[in-house]
Parts: structure tokens; C-alpha cells; sequence
């Protein structure tokens, strides 16, 4: 079955939305110091947008419940292109600060609504495919924000570029607006929605899978691949660079979720989400270990890569499973996953900052996986 109008308008809306936010992440750990920034002030700027969602993930549900939806998506998506061109024309710190709290309120309304947008357009059976098509689609923005954003820096400088990807967000405000009108009306049981307001184990699973993914794996993979293979490594005689090999895997990784996020969103509709999820923690439990013991460069990268589809994997399947308990646990199960977002960089770090070895980075995310293991087998219908 093909995907829906509606939801393949909200996709393309939210992948135009994500090219500002995801070029920062490519090029300012490297032009920092050109925008006269010091390095705890890019920790600051990257990072602030998650912890500010905290917030206003359970604002942006609130609001959705009692405003109209295609109204905030429009508003949202403009405010979004609106502060990407911010990006480009002001570059002093507390500017990007500002604009990047002002966003992480934006990519609320807009990831809120666009997981709703699939949920209410999708039949229940095929809900894991819609929701992979979703995030495939709109992680395209991510990979195009990340590879055509750090060659337009290196080839028209980053004011111009980030300029052009703001007026080329604009494009997604229509596609949002149509993408919302095409659902079809719905009644809403509100006692019934009221009644899937949340559950311990979306907060937990949540939390784990923005920790150790986005967190802890994706934050330190650089420093674990320096302190496993050294500066550079030798694949069939070509020197590959530490920093290109870090490169690389982080893109394959946004690459993975736009290709093969409907894929494993089907295999999900067809083993039920409970079993799924637990595959999915499993393997990525594994992954984990398996890393943790490894030398071997080829092994090391096979071993992330596979993490990193169970990751994809567990994101769509969350999703979904949260987006059919109601818009409520949509809210509440990103909201967790933000913060495991933001706290996985610091608990990383902190193990570097102990002296410990890298192989503990991937131990306690394997930890943390198998936590999530138990919890799904245990309590998911």
C-alpha cells in the first residue's frame, strides 16, 4: 500500500525543515572559531534546542488538542525558515542561543504534528511501514543539511548557504499546510485519549534509545575510533582519516533512516511491535558488546553500522507504538527521548573524563539496551 497524501506532504514539509539544523551540526564543530565562538559555546548552541524541548514538547501537545493543527504546522514551519535565515545573517553567541531555543520550540510543534498527521491518515495495520516512510522522508533534510551544507560552507561560505537553505525551507510550508488539509475528519474520543496518556515503559525505552544513540554512541564515536584505530586506517591500500572515517559512519547512520526506515517499519507490522522491539534491542544490545571486544577496524565499523539500523529500527517502531496510545504519548515518549538525547553526550564524556577506556562507552550502552530488552518483553502488549 502506498504511502498516504497527507503523510508523504508532512514528510517532505518536515525535510525541508531540518536543513538549517542539520548544517550546524556538520559545520560548526569546525568553523567555530571563524564565528568568533569558543568550544563550550558550541556545545551550548548544538545542545540547547533539546534540552528546551523538555518543555515545550508538552506545550506544542497541549496547544495541538485545543488550535487548530494545519494553523500551527504552517506557523511552525515558518518560524522554522525564518530562523535558519537568522543563522546565516547573525552569528554572535547569543543570537544562535536564542534562535536555537526558538527552534527546538518549533521542531515541537512540527515533529508533533507530523507524527499525528501519519497516525490519523494510516490504517492501524500498516502503521509501522507509514511511520518509516515518515522519518526516511524527513531524514532526508538531516542527510542533505549534513553533505550539502558542509560543500555549499566550503564553496560559498556558510552566511550564503545557510541564506539559500532558509528560503528553500519556505518550500515546506505549503507542502505542510496541503499535508494537513489532506487528512481525512476524524472524531476524537477525548475521554479515550485522555485514558493513553502515557506509560512507564515509552518513558524508559525512550529515554534509552535517544541516550545511546544520538547520545552517548553518536557524541564520542570519533574519540572511539582515534583511540581504537589511531589517526588514520588503511582499507585496500587507500588512507582513510580518522575524522572522514567519523564522517562517514555519522552520514551512513542519517542515510539508514531515510533508506531503510520503511523497511524495518514493515518488517515491524509483520512480526506485531512487542516482538519487534525486542529484536531490535537485542541486536543493538549485541552490536554493542560485540564492539566492546573488537580491535579490528572492519569489525568496529560493522558492528556501529548494525547498531545503528536497530536504532532506526526501535525509532519507528516507538513511534508508531506511541502515536496509536494517543497524542499525549507522542509527547511524552519524545520528550523522554530528548532527554536521553541530551544527557547521553554528558554521560559519554564523563567516562572519558573518569580515564576509563572507550570500550566502556559501548558496554554501558549495551547495558542500557538490554534494560530496554526486559522492559518491552516484560510490559508491551
Amino acid at each position: 500500500m502506498k504511502p498516504s497524501r497527507a503523510g508523504v506532504l508532512i514528510a517532505l514539509a518536515t525535510a525541508f525543515s531540518l536543513l538549517g539544523d542539520q548544517m550546524l551540526y556538520s559545520v560548526l564543530p569546525t568553523y567555530y572559531v571563524e564565528l568568533g565562538l569558543m568550544p563550550y559555546q558550541v556545545g551550548l548552541v548544538l545542545s540547547v534546542n533539546r534540552w528546551v524541548r523538555l518543555v515545550t514538547n508538552s506545550l506544542a501537545e497541549w496547544m495541538c488538542r485545543h488550535y487548530d493543527l494545519t494553523f500551527l504546522v504552517t506557523l511552525a514551519l515558518i518560524f522554522g525558515a525564518v530562523l535558519t535565515l537568522v543563522y546565516g545573517m547573525m552569528t554572535s553567541f547569543w543570537v544562535l542561543v536564542i534562535a536555537r531555543m526558538l527552534w527546538g520550540l518549533s521542531w515541537s510543534f512540527i515533529r508533533q504534528i507530523g507524527v499525528m498527521t501519519v497516525i490519523d491518515s494510516s490504517p492501524p495495520a500498516l502503521i509501522g511501514r507509514m511511520m518509516g516512510f515518515y522519518n526516511g522522508t524527513s531524514r532526508l533534510g538531516s542527510v542533505s543539511g549534513n553533505l550539502i551544507g558542509a560543500v555549499g560552507h566550503d564553496v560559498i561560505g556558510f552566511s550564503l548557504t545557510m541564506i539559500i537553505f532558509g528560503v528553500v525551507s519556505l518550500l515546506g510550508v505549503p507542502l505542510g499546510w496541503m499535508g494537513r488539509r489532506a487528512v481525512p475528519h476524524q472524531e476524537v474520543d477525548a475521554k479515550k485519549q485522555e485514558g493513553k496518556r502515557w506509560s512507564p515503559e515509552l518513558l524508559f525505552c525512550g529515554f534509552v534509545i535517544g541516550c545511546v544513540g544520538p547520545g552517548m554512541v553518536m557524541s564520542t564515536l570519533g574519540v572511539v575510533l582515534k583511540d581504537t584505530v589511531g589517526d588514520s586506517v588503511s582499507v585496500f591500500d587507500v588512507v582513510i582519516g580518522v575524522a572522514t572515517l567519523n564522517g562517514l559512519l555519522l552520514s551512513i547512520r542519517w542515510i539508514t533512516d531515510a533508506l531503510g526506515a520503511p523497511l524495518l517499519g514493515a518488517v515491524s507490522d509483520k512480526m506485531g511491535r512487542r516482538w519487534a522491539t525486542i529484536v531490535y534491542f537485542v541486536g543493538g544490545m549485541t552490536a554493542l558488546f560485540v564492539a566492546s571486544l573488537v580491535s579490528n577496524v572492519i569489525l568496529l565499523v560493522v558492528c556501529v553500522l548494525a547498531f545503528f539500523a536497530c536504532g532506526v529500527g526501535l525509532t519507528v517502531v516507538m513511534i508508531a507504538e506511541s502515536g496509536m496510545r494517543g497524542s499525549r504519548s507522542v509527547a511524552t515518549y519524545v520528550t523522554a527521548s530528548d532527554f536521553g538525547s541530551a544527557a547521553g553526550p554528558m554521560l559519554g564524556w564523563l567516562t572519558l573524563q573518569m580515564q576509563l577506556s572507550t570500550d566502556w562507552i559501548f558496554l554501558m550502552g549495551g547495558g542500557l539496551y538490554a534494560a530496554g530488552m526486559v522492559m518491552a518483553m516484560v510490559r508491551f502488549r
